[in-house]
C-alpha cells in the first residue's frame, strides 16, 4: 500500500508544472518555518525585571552569580538585569543570600574592617567618608529624592582662630521625575547637613541640582534671602493675575463662545507692612461741667452818697441775665453792700483714634486688556466691559485700569492647520483602506491560484490512481458467466491443485463500459482491468470466485 502511495505521489509530481512544484515547495516550506517560530515561540521564556539601577560593580558580580548558578539573564543598559519570569524572586533570594547587590554608598560600616596600623590621615579620610555616606543616606531617603551626592570640606585645624577656615559643604541632589523641592525642603536639607557635620554653619552649605540650578547658594548676607523673596512676590502677582484672566475669559467664552477673546491681566501688589493711627476730632464742643459762684453782702448804716434820688437809695440785685463765657467773673459793689458773681464753664471736644494694620500683600492695582472678535455694535461692546469690570473687580478709584476693544482676528494660521489635520487624516483613512484592500485582493488572489494549483493535482491524481480491485459493476454479466463456466470446468478437471487462473478477455466489457455514458472514465477503467489481468491473473480468478460462491449461496437459498 505504502509502495502504491509513493508511486502515485511520484506520478502526481512528475506530471506537475514548474509553477506548481515551485508553490508546493513554498507552501511546505512557509509550513515549516511557522512551525519552528511557533514551537520556539511558545518555548521560549518571558524575562522580567529582577534588578534595576544598579551601580557597574554591583551588576559585574550579579552577572557572575548568574553564569555560576546557570540562570539565562538579559542586560537592558548597564544597570538593569532581566531574568525568567519564574526565577525573579529566586533569583533575588540567591544574589541576597550572596550579599548583593553592595550598597554604592559607604558608611560607618567601614570602620568595620580591621584598622589596625592606620595612620591618623586616613583614619581622618575614613571618617569623612563614612559622614558623607552618612548624610547622603539620610537624604536619599526623602521621597522626592533620586540620588544626592555629599561633600565635606573640612580645613586643617589653626594654631590662630583668626586663622582658621570655615567648614563647607556641597550637596548635588538629583530629584525624581514628576516632583520638586520647595524651598522649605532646600531649606530642610541645609539644616540636616549643617548639624550633622561639627563646626559647620547652614549658611556654608550648597545646594545645587542635577540641572545646574542653584538651590541655595550658602552666602550668609542676605542675598539669597531677598532673592527668594522678591520670586515668590512674582509668584503671587503671576497667580492673582492669572486667576483674574481666567475668570474672565471664562466668562467670554460663555458669552461670546469660543477662541472669540482675548483677555490678559496684570496685578501690582504692595508688599510694605503698614501701621495707620489716625485721630478724629469733633467740632462741636461738649459742655463737661459748669459752675457758677455768688457772693454778696447788705450794710444798712451805711450813709447815703451820690446823686440825690431813687436810684441811689433803693438797692439793686444782680442780673443773671448775662450769658457768662467758659470762665466769667461779675462784681459789683455799692455803698453799703457788696455783690460778687463768679460763673465758669468747661468745654471738650469728642476724639475718635483709630489704629490700623496693614498686611503685605494686599492688591495694588490691576490693569486688564480684553480683546474681541469682532463686535461691531458698541451697546455690546460697552455691556462687555461692564460684565468685565465686574469680573475683575476693577477699582477704578484705586488705579485700575481697563481695555476692552474688538477686532477681527486673523485665522488664517488655525485655519490651515486644521486643513493640514484634515488632510493628514484623510491620508491616513485611505492608507488604512488601500492597504486593507491590497490585502484582501492578495488574499484572493492566493487563495484563486491554491484553488487552481489543488484542482490541477486532483485532476493529476485522478488520471494516476491505480484502482487495486475492479468494481463489479463495470463488469457484464455474459463475462461473469463466462468466467463461471471456465472456473467449473477448472476445477472438476483438476481439484486437487488448482490450475493458474486462465486470461480473462475482458473485450466485450470494455466495449460495455464505452458505451454506458453514465461513466465517464469507463475506458480508463478498461485499461486499468486488461493491465491487471495481464500482470495479477490470479487475483482476477479469485474475486471471480467470489462472486461465484456468493451467487450460489443466493441461488441455494
Amino acid at each position: 500500500m505504502a509502495n502504491q502511495l509513493s508511486e502515485q505521489v511520484t506520478t502526481i509530481w512528475k506530471k506537475s508544472s514548474a509553477a506548481q512544484k515551485v508553490t508546493v515547495i513554498a507552501l511546505s516550506l512557509a509550513v515549516v518555518i511557522i512551525a519552528v517560530v511557533l514551537v520556539t515561540w511558545s518555548q521560549k521564556p518571558s524575562y522580567a525585571v529582577a534588578f534595576s539601577d544598579l551601580s557597574d560593580s554591583d551588576a559585574s558580580a550579579i552577572i557572575d552569580q548568574l553564569n555560576s548558578q546557570g540562570i539565562s539573564y538579559q542586560l537592558k543598559g548597564t544597570g538593569t538585569i532581566l531574568v525568567p519570569s519564574d526565577k525573579v524572586y529566586s533569583t533575588r533570594l540567591s544574589m541576597a543570600s550572596a550579599g548583593l547587590p553592595e550598597s554604592s554608598t559607604v558608611g560607618y560600616e567601614i570602620f568595620d574592617n580591621n584598622t589596625l596600623g592606620m595612620t591618623e590621615f586616613a583614619q581622618q579620610v575614613n571618617y569623612q567618608r563614612a559622614l558623607e555616606g552618612e548624610l547622603e543616606k539620610t537624604i536619599g531617603s526623602l521621597n522626592a529624592i533620586e540620588a544626592v551626592k555629599v561633600n565635606v570640606v573640612t580645613p586643617e585645624k589653626s594654631l590662630l582662630t583668626t586663622d582658621q577656615s570655615p567648614t563647607t559643604a556641597s550637596v548635588m541632589i538629583k530629584v525624581k521625575p514628576g516632583d520638586s523641592l520647595d524651598s522649605g525642603q532646600v531649606k530642610a536639607i541645609t539644616h540636616l547637613v549643617a548639624f550633622s557635620v561639627q563646626g559647620l554653619d547652614p549658611s556654608n552649605v550648597v545646594v545645587v541640582d542635577s540641572n545646574g540650578n542653584l538651590l541655595t547658594s550658602g552666602s550668609s548676607n542676605g542675598t539669597e534671602a531677598l532673592v527668594s523673596a522678591s520670586d515668590s512676590q512674582r509668584a503671587a502677582e503671576s497667580a492673582a493675575a492669572e486667576q483674574i484672566r481666567q475668570k474672565v475669559q471664562t466668562m467670554l467664552d460663555t458669552i461670546l463662545g469660543p477662541n472669540r477673546s482675548a483677555v490678559q491681566a496684570n496685578v501690582v501688589m504692595d508688599w510694605s507692612q503698614k501701621e495707620v493711627t489716625s485721630n478724629v476730632y469733633d467740632p462741636t464742643p461738649v459742655l463737661i461741667s459748669s459752675e457758677k459762684v455768688y457772693e454778696g453782702s447788705n450794710d444798712s448804716g451805711t450813709t447815703a452818697s451820690g446823686i440825690p434820688g431813687v436810684t441811689s437809695n433803693v438797692a439793686t440785685t444782680p442780673q443773671a441775665s448775662a450769658t457768662p463765657s467758659a470762665t466769667s467773673t461779675a462784681a459789683a459793689s455799692k455803698s453799703g453792700s457788696y455783690v460778687q458773681i463768679s460763673e465758669t464753664n468747661n468745654y471738650e471736644l469728642s476724639q475718635t483714634q483709630t489704629h490700623e494694620v496693614y498686611s503685605s500683600g494686599q492688591i495694588k492695582s490691576i490693569s486688564l486688556a480684553v480683546m474681541v472678535d469682532k463686535v461691531d455694535d458698541q451697546d455690546q461692546l460697552n455691556m462687555i466691559k461692564s460684565a468685565v469690570v465686574a469680573a475683575a473687580g476693577i477699582d477704578e478709584t484705586r488705579g485700575d485700569t481697563i481695555s476692552v476693544n474688538t477686532i477681527e482676528f486673523d485665522r488664517s494660521y488655525y485655519e490651515t492647520q486644521a486643513t493640514a489635520l484634515e488632510k493628514d487624516t484623510k491620508t491616513a483613512l485611505y492608507e488604512k483602506i488601500g492597504i486593507g484592500v491590497g490585502a484582501g485582493l492578495v488574499l484572493i488572489i492566493l487563495l484563486a491560484y491554491f484553488s487552481k494549483v489543488m484542482k490541477n493535482i486532483r485532476t493529476a491524481s485522478k488520471a494516476a490512481w491505480k484502482p487495486i480491485q475492479m468494481p463489479v459493476s463495470s463488469i457484464s454479466a455474459d463475462q461473469i458467466s463466462a468466467s463461471r463456466k471456465r472456473s467449473v470446468e477448472s476445477n472438476q478437471s483438476q481439484p486437487a491443485a488448482p490450475e493458474p487462473a486462465p486470461k480473462i478477455d475482458l473485450k466485450p466489457v470494455v466495449a460495455a463500459a464505452t458505451t454506458n455514458k453514465a461513466y465517464m472514465e469507463d475506458e480508463q477503467r478498461a485499461r486499468v482491468i486488461s493491465r491487471l489481468t495481464e500482470e495479477n491473473p490470479a487475483t482476477v480468478a479469485e474475486i471471480i470466485q467470489i462472486w461465484l460462491s456468493e451467487d450460489e449461496r443466493k441461488n441455494g437459498g
